[in-house]
């Protein structure tokens, strides 16, 4: 096996190396890390005519670059898997690189048996998508049936639960203001900071002082803390669909 791994700091390296060894007198797998993509490294990964793939780092899957590694990767014979490894994406991101022709979404840190099978699902053309990301794919893939398909950048959002007074109800229990219980109740959907700006049309810059004033009245370090303090303080309609 021969994964192309393109990213600046793969600090999960040597746990895909562990994770990818299938049997201990097998022929380990090998990893080859670089910053940035060159001739000599599509024919090192070409060399070998199967059990082969393109392992792109979160960050750099966020690049314009996908578009253009997802292409090449395509383009060999057989075409190579592009598997984007990192911190769970959001799910506009995972459709973003799902069109763009990443065969995999694996969040880290993951499971061995997760990891080899996602490899081998890949290896065989399949598609791997995180459970998180498979509503957001739902509502797409419905817009598209119904001949409806919308651009990226106005996925619909999940409606916020309960009526105008119960939404101000549970922003006053959390002691936090209506616009920033409206982006907690898009961040407990899963969505980034610049799909929350398309929806509720504001800035980034405005998004991320409302998520940094959000984060300091819950007491919250990040997402995962915010959202389970307002569900242990009883925000129960925040995350109904």
């Amino acid at each position: 096996m021969r994964v192309l791994v393109v990213g600046e700091a793969a600090v999960w390296l040597s746990g895909l190396q562990v994770a990818l060894q299938t049997e201990a007198n097998a022929t380990p797998p090998v990893l080859r890390h670089v910053g940035d993509v060159t001739v000599q490294d599509w024919i090192w990964l070409r060399e070998l005519p199967s059990r082969r793939a393109l392992v792109l780092e979160e960050a750099v899957a966020r690049t314009p670059a996908v578009d253009t590694l997802c292409a090449i990767a395509a383009e060999c014979v057989p075409p190579v898997p592009v598997i984007v490894i990192g911190d769970a994406g959001f799910p506009d991101e995972i459709i973003r690189w799902l069109q763009a022709g990443v065969a995999a979404c694996l969040p880290w840190p993951n499971s061995v048996a997760r990891i080899r099978s996602v490899f081998d699902l890949a290896f065989s053309g399949g598609r791997f998508v995180p459970e998180e990301a498979l509503s957001a794919l739902l509502v797409l893939w419905r817009q598209e049936a119904l001949g409806e398909a919308l651009p990226l950048a106005r996925l619909p959002v999940f409606p916020l639960g309960g009526d105008k007074a119960t939404q101000l109800a549970e922003s006053a229990l959390l002691g936090i203001s209506q616009r920033q219980y409206e982006i907690l109740a898009l961040l407990s959907r899963g969505l980034s900071i610049k799909t929350i700006c398309q929806q509720l049309v504001i800035s980034e810059g405005t998004a991320k002082t409302h998520v940094s004033a959000l984060y300091r009245r819950l007491g919250a370090r990040n997402r995962g803390e915010a959202i389970y303090i307002a569900a242990q303080r009883g925000a129960r309609h925040l995350f109904e669909t």
